[in-house]
């Protein structure tokens, strides 16, 4: 999907590293992984687009310190 461009990263990790690790120790209790603090990163890059997720400690998560993230959650099925 890369090598077609019908999938692109918008985030290049190691242009962000301050922000990462700043937010993977204020939400340390949560134990994020890399995924979850780059998404995060991204909201607060692309603030118009939502975050589709069904990992619920994107409820607890903010974009700039204090702004909650627009979500999406798919319908749970069964």
């Amino acid at each position: 999907m890369l090598r077609r461009d019908v999938l692109r990263v918008a985030l290049e990790c190691s242009s962000h590293v301050d922000q990462l690790l700043d937010l993977a120790v204020r939400y340390a209790d949560r134990k994020p992984d890399l995924a979850d603090v780059c998404l995060i990163r991204m909201s607060e890059l692309y603030p118009e687009h939502r975050i589709v997720t069904v990992d619920e400690d994107f409820r607890i998560y903010r974009r700039n310190k204090r702004e909650a993230i627009p979500l999406i959650f798919p319908a749970k099925t069964g």
